[in-house]
């Protein structure tokens, strides 16, 4: 089926699909592979010897990958064999997948740095690394930078349930991050995210602000290679995927700032934007591709689009009814200002405000959605039952947008009472 077709298009030999050239590329930064877990501890108790600088815990998250890409078999009674993983339907992953891993780390150097750069694509990134900018710098860079991550997020995301190209196998290669198994490869959306955020900050600022282009070139290349080098590192892509995450986002890019300040400007300045927002998301959530109504990427896809809904929301109320002004103003300045040591400590207080406020704001209003959408359904919410479009985009989308509203309407209320207001 798609696996078998993959196998045909792109054969092992090929670089950009090799599994064993992303091995070769984490046993050059000191990511060795060893034995299968169990031979492993069976052979560590026949000779007393403990292999140097092996993670027992690691190994253990190995076998959770291997689980996680197992062949799902599925109730004949239930949905007409619907499945709710990638590796069904038609498209089981080799046997070869299910093998768990043990490895040691012979350069804890490179695998911080990869692990940081994997950071730079994950939701703790966003979740910490947005609010900062809205909060302490900019938020009229930032929002237009949003608006092009949920546009090349959807892409990507989609791509992958459109394509559905498997991840490395393994062995030989060593995952480090299992809970990515339940999605496709192809594009890598870390790659895309990796490309992004730092070229688009340098495009939005670079004929505004007086700084060194060329320098800030060389940060936006070091921080998209690092984030490609880290997926590749941790063996969760091959190298097409990554190549193709940055060129596809490259082009993107291209195709939509000339439009990025017109769009920018409609969804803060007209008067109907909330509801036309809505009504896109809405749209964008329904059409996602899926396999009989289960996608592996579409909550995270809802979750992407509902946040810039809420946020230009938040902004619009705030711009029309003027309920913070000023705050989140647009002015740059003409050169970078470094700030004193005591507004370095507002900044930090105002993150760690905003962050702790919207985490509580989460915290709270997650289970009344749930509650709510279980009592209008008259269902019981279960891991199966949130998988259904029906359950799944409102409680995203009600949920985030709340949280939206507490993260960017709320905690500045929050940041006056306690005197670290902007």
């Amino acid at each position: 089926m798609e696996t078998r077709a993959f196998s045909k298009f792109a054969g092992e030999s090929d670089l950009g699909f090799s599994s064993e050239a992303i091995a070769r590329i984490q046993k050059t930064f000191g990511l060795i592979r060893t034995l299968d877990s169990e031979t492993s501890k069976q052979q560590r108790g026949q000779n007393g010897r403990r292999r140097s600088r092996v993670h027992d815990t690691i190994e253990r998250t190995n076998a959770k990958a291997a689980y996680a890409r197992r062949p799902i078999e599925t109730d004949s009674a239930n949905n007409n064999n619907s499945s709710n993983s990638p590796a069904d339907d038609g498209r089981r992953l080799p046997t070869r997948h299910q093998t768990a891993l043990g490895y040691k780390i012979e350069s804890y150097l490179w695998f911080g740095v990869f692990y940081f750069g994997s950071f730079l694509g994950d939701n703790p990134f966003y979740f910490t690394f947005f609010p900062f900018w809205f909060y302490n710098i900019n938020a009229c860079v930032i929002r237009r930078v949003i608006l092009l991550w949920t546009t090349t997020m959807y892409i990507g995301q989609a791509a992958k349930e459109i394509l559905k190209w498997p991840r490395p196998q393994s062995p030989p290669v060593v995952p480090l991050e299992p809970r990515y198994f339940k999605e496709y490869g192809m594009p890598s959306t870390h790659a895309m995210v990796g490309t992004l955020i730092p070229f688009s900050i340098l495009y939005l600022t670079m004929d505004k602000v007086q700084y060194s282009v060329p320098l800030g070139f060389i940060a936006a290349t070091a921080w998209m290679l690092l984030v490609c080098f880290s997926r590749l590192y941790r063996g969760m892509h091959y190298i097409l995927d990554v190549i193709v995450g940055a060129v596809l986002t490259f082009a993107l890019m291209g195709v939509l700032f000339p439009f990025l300040d017109r769009i920018d400007e409609y969804l803060i300045e007209d008067r109907q934007a909330p509801l036309v927002l809505s009504g896109v998301i809405t749209f964008l959530s329904v059409t996602y591709p899926s396999q009989r109504g289960i996608s592996s990427t579409r909550e995270d896809t809802i979750v992407i689009l509902s946040t810039t809904g809420t946020i230009y929301t938040s902004l619009w109320l705030n711009h029309h009814f003027q309920i913070h002004p000023g705050i989140y103003e647009c002015a740059l300045p003409d050169t970078i200002q470094w700030p004193s040591l005591a507004q370095c400590g507002a900044m930090f207080l105002r993150e760690v405000v905003g962050v702790v406020t919207t985490v509580l704001a989460y915290v709270i209003l997650r289970p009344i959605v749930l509650e709510t959408i279980s009592f209008v359904y008259s269902i019981e919410i279960n891991p199966e039952t949130r998988k259904w479009l029906s359950v799944e985009f409102p409680y995203k989308y009600v949920t985030y947008t709340l949280v939206g509203f507490a993260c960017l309407l709320g905690s500045p209320y929050v940041f006056t009472f306690l005197g670290i207001d902007k």
